[in-house]
Order: C-alpha cells, then sequence, then structure tokens
C-alpha cells in the first residue's frame, strides 16, 4: 500500500468462504475509494485466506494477516487495530456486503455532524429470502439521532421498545479511538460488539445515526442466533461491572438503563435454569421457579410461538395440533 487511505475498513474473518468474495467486491465498488482493508484470518480451515488474497493481487489497498490460532472475532479486531493507517475506522463483518455509497455517507455525515462515532441503519437479508427489510422502522429510520449511551444500553435488553442497537456497524475516528485505549474485550464470546461501543460511548461521545440503510446484514444458518449458554450470560454481567467501574460517574438515565439491563441478563440466566431443569425431567421445580418469575414467562412461550410461525409459514397453521404446544425444548 502506498499513500495513507482515509478509511480503514476492518474485518475478522473465520470459514467465511461462502460470503467473503461478494463482501470485498461490495467494498471494491464503493464510490468512496481512499480506503483500506484489514482482514485478519482467525485460522480459518476453508479457503479464506486464498480467496482474499486472490482478490487483492490487483488491488493493493488490501492486506491479509493470518492468526496462527483460532481467538475469535475480538482479538481478530484488535490486531486489526493495531495496524490501520486510516483517519476512520469502518468495522465490517465478512459475511455482510455495503451498498456503493455507504463508506461515502458515513464519512461525510461525521463530517458535517462533527461526530467521532457514526453508524447506519441495517439492511437484513436472507439468502432464501425475496427481499431485504430494514432493521431500523421506527423514527430512527427517517431522520439522524443522537444516541447517547444511556440510549445505547436501554435498546439492549429483553422487551426494549429500541431494537438492539449493539447490532449496528461502528464507523470511529481513529484518533479518538487510540485516545481512548479502547479495544475489543477478548474475554467475551458474544455481545462483544456491544461492550465494545457502550465502553466507546462512556469514554464521551455519542453516537451519530445515519438513518439510510447502506449495510446489508446477512442471515444464514452460521450466523442464526442459538439460546445463550449460561456462561455467555455471566461473561456479559461481569462486563457490564467492569463498565461501570471503568465508568467516573454514574448519571440517573444511565444508572436506570444498566439496572434494567441486569434484570434482562439475570431473567435470562433464570430461563437457561428453567430450561435445564425442563430438559432433566425436574418439571415441578421448573414450574414453581418460572411461575414465581414473571418476567421470564414471555421467554419460556418464544419456542410455542416460532413453532406455530413456520407452521403458519408452510401453510399448515390450521393443523396444529396439541402434542405440538406441549412439546418439550430439544
Amino acid at each position: 500500500m502506498s499513500s495513507a487511505p482515509e478509511i480503514s475498513v476492518v474485518m475478522a474473518n473465520y470459514n467465511g468462504s461462502p460470503y467473503l468474495a461478494a463482501a470485498i467486491k461490495s467494498l471494491q465498488s464503493q464510490t468512496f475509494k481512499a480506503w483500506e482493508l484489514i482482514l485478519v484470518d482467525d485460522a480459518s480451515e476453508d479457503d479464506s485466506v486464498d480467496i482474499a488474497t486472490r482478490l487483492g493481487e490487483n488491488d493493493a489497498r488490501i492486506a491479509v494477516l493470518r492468526q496462527p490460532t483460532n481467538r475469535g472475532p475480538a482479538a481478530a479486531r484488535n490486531r486489526a487495530f493495531k495496524v490501520v493507517r486510516g483517519q476512520w475506522i469502518a468495522v465490517f463483518d465478512s459475511d455482510d456486503m455495503m451498498l456503493p455509497r455507504r463508506l461515502e455517507a458515513l464519512r461525510d455525515r461525521a463530517r458535517n455532524d462533527k461526530a467521532s462515532i457514526v453508524a447506519d441503519n441495517l439492511l437484513v437479508f436472507a439468502d432464501n429470502a425475496r427481499a431485504a427489510r430494514p432493521f431500523l422502522t421506527n423514527d430512527l429510520s427517517v431522520t439522524s439521532h443522537w444516541i447517547t449511551l444511556a440510549d445505547f444500553i436501554d435498546s439492549n435488553r429483553l422487551y426494549s421498545r429500541t431494537p438492539d442497537l449493539g447490532y449496528l456497524k461502528p464507523f470511529i475516528n481513529a484518533a479518538m479511538l487510540r485516545n481512548a485505549g479502547i479495544t475489543y474485550d477478548e474475554r467475551l464470546h458474544i455481545g462483544e460488539d456491544y461492550d465494545f461501543m457502550a465502553r466507546l460511548l462512556a469514554f464521551g461521545p455519542k453516537l451519530r445515526l445515519e438513518p439510510s440503510a447502506l449495510y446489508l446484514y446477512r442471515k444464514h444458518p452460521q450466523s442464526t442466533s442459538h439460546r445463550i449458554r449460561k456462561e455467555d450470560i455471566v461473561a456479559l454481567l461481569d462486563a457490564d461491572e467492569r463498565l461501570v467501574c471503568g465508568m467516573s460517574t454514574v448519571d440517573g438515565p444511565v444508572r436506570l438503563a444498566i439496572r434494567r439491563r441486569k434484570q434482562s441478563l439475570e431473567s435470562m440466566l433464570l430461563y437457561d435454569r428453567v430450561v435445564t431443569l425442563i430438559k432433566t425431567g425436574h418439571y415441578a421445580q421448573a414450574t414453581a421457579l418460572g411461575v414465581g418469575a414473571p418476567r421470564v414467562w414471555p421467554l419460556l412461550t418464544r419456542p410455542v410461538r416460532a413453532r406455530w410461525n413456520r407452521l403458519r409459514a408452510r401453510g399448515h397453521s390450521s393443523k396444529l395440533a396439541v402434542h405440538e404446544i406441549s412439546e418439550r425444548p430439544q
């Protein structure tokens, strides 16, 4: 690479070969050309490195780094942070894509609104879906907004009225990030994006939200959310404790948002306990525990709702049998 780019695109990849070429080509199709791609391959077992290397043979803006062992996306992104040269850093997943004007729009939004962190709306799509759908559909999808730390935390809990803003992919001022000294928490296996953004916002800046949906977020079998393990929930609770301990002051709205998120995570722990009891045949204990915790009731009905929706999609909603409703979680 020769002259320093204005935007550094950071990509962590692990076994992403089915989608990697489309992701990189969408970056190469950007209207904004002064970028570099720092792709850190997390010890993939497929041909991801070959694909990235081949695409970079005629594009000096692409750099491919290899992790000797698989350490997770947080570690991969942290390694990329150490070598970026741009004024701005854009986080980009290897199974997603961008619309052609995304980098230009985010750079312009950051400049015009004097924002240190910007994120745009998502277009969520699946390989078998006919059309993409916007992730944010309320007023956040209409006009630009400033998102505070309290707003961000409160969106990342059960039953929030705002979609989980932790899914958004940030565009960050590199000098601010270096000054804050914030990196991804490599102890987290899920929720590392949320934790990283929360700690950035706790440092001081607000998040400027670009309402246009310019990031194409792919849902596929390998990325489908699964039931979070108990260990993951405990790790998130610990990370939130570290967030609070790292803040010099915690104002009222932030304190309330943190308390609601903690209650949400504790409800998920309780749900995990109830499901475990059901799976091991301890139905009386599961019933007693569930009855005494109204916050987990909506979670307990989700498997039934999901099955109902699947059957409706197949055109069999009128034939839902009693044993389908009463079936224990697998």
